[in-house]
């Protein structure tokens, strides 16, 4: 029956034999006389070891390169240029640059791209690390790395203007939409889609009957995220998230000559106007518009960035990582997106984005809130 063999078994059973002979040949060859120092011994086998593992070479896939896409194929992938991405890569390659001693390190800037392309896709793990030519444990890695990174610029370009000029820059902005006076920013929350954690699920269901995160931002005139609260489950009311976020303690110590708006969910504060539920005058009638215009830069926020990130809007899927990951990827987003802004990078607007939750909580209003919004409106809207 011997010819029956298929010819590669053979050659394949031949040459174990003859490895394992050789072996056995290497171990008589440099057996130790009693007397011989065992050092020779241990320094043969060793070779012989890493001859073995020689033989087993890793192969590398090709990794990305940046320099080798078409910018138009950027642009499309990433939602951003490339002058963008290697200048977001200055600001951070430093906590990317790997100090293994290995000869194939992963560079930092295949992180980044892989990150990115994560980011603005929310494609699953292994088909972005496939993409970026690294295995999905790597990708695993490079992921918490360049999130790590990026959210150490969170204080530099996600900031509340503290002196008078940045105040009446955003005061202006919000003037020339709609001439609603002494805005200083719009309050408003979104949902970031999740998939929660079994023993909490309860918390982060809204009332859309899915879970999510309630984001809380802040937003200037030209879009960019002045304030961002992302730690809160669905299940919480805007007003609430409002209540225990620190911007909210911040205007209540008055530490800001001006107003914050906010939609009908909020109670209207002496520093959060929010619009007349049943307008009477034609004095509220106007302000209710001028309000109405002026919000709407939140919703446009949320919608410029909602369709750069994917990952925060995926019609196909959910975020799958912890909450308390799930916050920082939305942190890092936000840093992303104000530095897009400050660049003056469009993105098309998502056809397929949710909509926008509305809270089903109404506040009640302040005193002193009522009076402060009858007299914007005697003073501003009655002319």
């Amino acid at each position: 029956m011997f010819w029956e063999v298929p010819y590669l078994i053979l050659r394949r059973l031949r040459a174990q034999r003859e490895q394992l002979e050789d072996e056995e040949e290497d171990d008589n060859h440099y057996e130790s006389p009693p007397r011989q120092n065992r050092e020779v011994k241990n320094k043969m086998i060793n070779r012989r070891q890493f001859l073995r593992r020689r033989r087993r070479r890793r192969i590398f896939p090709a990794r990305i390169n940046l320099s080798e896409i078409d910018e138009r194929d950027i642009q499309e992938r990433y939602r951003l240029s490339s002058d963008f991405i290697m200048s977001l890569y200055e600001l951070i390659k430093k906590d990317l640059i790997s100090t293994t001693k290995r000869s194939n390190a992963v560079p930092g800037i295949v992180k980044l791209l892989c990150a990115l392309h994560y980011f603005t896709s929310g494609s699953l793990q292994s088909t972005v690390a496939e993409a970026g030519g690294i295995t999905q444990s790597t990708f695993s890695r490079a992921l918490s790395e360049v999130i790590s990174a990026i959210l150490k610029l969170q204080d530099q370009f996600i900031t509340f203007p503290k002196n008078t000029g940045g105040q009446q820059l955003n005061m202006a902005g919000f003037h020339c939409i709609d001439g609603f006076p002494n805005v200083l920013g719009v309050l408003g929350c979104t949902h970031i889609a999740i998939s929660p954690p079994s023993e909490m699920e309860q918390m982060y269901r809204n009332n859309k009957h899915y879970h999510s995160i309630n984001v809380q931002l802040v937003c200037a005139p030209d879009m960019r995220i002045l304030d961002v609260v992302s730690q809160f489950p669905g299940s919480t009311h805007n007003s609430n998230l409002l209540k225990q976020s620190r911007i909210h303690d911040r205007f209540e110590k008055e530490e800001f000559n001006g107003w914050l708006l906010g939609d009908e969910g909020y109670g209207v504060k002496p520093w959060l106007l929010t619009p007349f539920d049943k307008p009477v005058t034609k004095e509220e009638i106007r302000y209710n518009i001028s309000h109405s215009s002026t919000y709407s830069v939140l919703e446009r926020t949320v919608e410029v960035l909602k369709s750069r990130f994917r990952c925060l809007d995926n019609p196909n899927g959910v975020l799958l990582y912890n909450p308390e990951k799930v916050c920082k990827i939305i942190l890092v987003c936000c840093i992303i997106h104000n530095i897009a802004i400050m660049k003056c990078l469009d993105v098309d607007i998502a056809l397929d984005l949710r909509l926008p939750i509305k809270d089903e909580s109404i506040e009640d209003d302040t005193e002193e809130g009522t009076l402060q919004r009858d007299k914007v409106v005697a003073e501003f809207f009655s002319g």
